[in-house]
């Protein structure tokens, strides 16, 4: 949602010499993306299901990665469970889903959840509302709203997801640590040695 996975990713995968598994343009990729921005009383449920339906995809393409991959780790930008734990929790609160479509959506997240891997770690970056505000709009993602109320409750449903999540170790990234100074660079990297041990540059 802007707050900074793919920096944070990109740090990792070259510390690290980690292997990639980044997220495509989702703008193109989900036909519904642009119109639930719009419209999301009548799009979200389908924007949020194909959202679920990708990650199945994706978290395939994760393990055929493990089984081939010749470094320590793969380092994914988002993780398949924040989906359901952030998205569609705040598309429901917000009026965009219905009782009944929020049900379905949990209920499909959940035996769809048995199957996925839990990550060793999970990194989760901080933001402030007015951040995400202003990096939504600097990144300019085709058909992506800047809308103060909807960014906030997501963000607002993220930091409740980290704050419940207890499946594996989680680092949390301060939403003043710029990472793309050196020195913040640096912050991360050693905050992320205790887990992922010693970078390897």
């Amino acid at each position: 949602m802007g707050a900074g996975a793919t920096t944070v990713s990109n740090v990792i995968l070259r510390r690290w010499d980690a292997d990639p598994l980044l997220e495509d343009q989702i703008e193109t990729n989900n036909p519904f993306f642009k119109d639930a921005q719009t419209d999301p009383e009548r799009w979200a449920f389908s924007s949020q299901a194909h959202f679920l339906a990708a990650s199945v995809e994706r978290h395939a393409r994760l393990r055929a990665l493990l089984e081939t991959t010749e470094t320590d780790f793969v380092v994914e930008d988002r993780t398949p469970f924040e989906h359901h734990g952030a998205y569609v929790l705040s598309a429901y609160r917000l009026g965009h889903l219905s009782e009944r479509e929020y049900e379905l959506l949990t209920k499909l997240a959940r035996e769809i959840e048995k199957q996925y891997l839990i990550p060793d770690l999970l990194v989760y970056r901080e933001m402030t509302d007015e951040q995400l505000v202003e990096r939504v709009l600097t990144r300019g993602r085709d058909g992506e709203s800047a809308d103060h109320g909807r960014l906030s409750s997501i963000h607002e449903a993220f930091e409740a997801f980290a704050d419940k999540w207890d499946r594996s170790p989680l680092t949390r990234v301060p939403a003043d640590l710029d990472v793309l100074d050196p020195d913040g660079e640096e912050t991360l990297v050693h905050s992320l040695s205790t887990v992922l041990g010693s970078p390897k540059r």
